[in-house]
């Protein structure tokens, strides 16, 4: 048989393990768009998709699911303006790696509110990512254009030199190809002249 004295005895502690289990789960549920994205991110980072997936709006965790994911490459995550506009929210995050071709430019991680929870909006978020991706390989082929006409500018008073040595060149071996020619080919017989009477 169940002793009551025993039973109060414990409700109250017990109620305090309930109330403080709450309260930290509630914490937890009631992160912010700054918080949900860097739980997310690191997740990603750490290759913890189940993680990441619990931070994923429910439209969008399949695509979360078909995608691949490898960011082992970076080391560290930064995360900068936050713009609340209703239900929808954007934090600027950057993902940064020790290999300078992986770092990704600032990018706008998307979230919006579900079952009043922020969730990560991953749809929007590869769109803002793949914008940031093509901004930077047109950045890079805007300074590759750069390097390559500096590079000509520095090498076009040389190429004037070789250029102009070597028309000189040319004309000399033409000079010496004429007399070469003259010396072989006989030269003009003044031809008779008819007898005149």
């Amino acid at each position: 048989m169940i002793d009551r004295n025993t039973l109060r005895a414990k409700s109250p502690v017990f109620a305090g393990l309930l109330f403080i289990l709450f309260a930290l789960s509630g914490c937890e549920s009631a992160k912010t768009p700054d918080q949900v994205t860097r739980s997310f991110w690191t997740a990603l980072i750490e290759n913890d998709l189940t993680t990441a997936e619990s931070y994923v709006s429910d439209d969008s965790r399949t695509l979360l699911a078909a995608s691949s994911h490898d960011y082992s490459h970076i080391t560290s995550l930064e995360t900068g303006k936050v713009i609340i506009d209703g239900n929808v929210a954007s934090v600027e995050t950057t993902l940064k790696s020790e290999d300078t071709n992986f770092t990704l430019r600032p990018f706008e991680t998307a979230l919006v509110i579900e079952n009043e929870l922020w969730r990560i909006d991953y749809r929007q978020t590869r769109q803002n990512m793949a914008g940031t991706v093509f901004d930077g390989f047109f950045k890079s082929l805007q300074n590759l254009g750069e390097k390559f006409q500096n590079q000509f500018e520095k090498q076009l008073p040389l190429l004037e030199k070789e250029i102009e040595s070597f028309g000189e060149q040319l004309e000399k071996q033409l000079e010496e190809f004429g007399r070469q020619l003259e010396k072989k080919l006989p030269s003009k017989q003044p031809e008779p002249q008819p007898d005149t009477i």
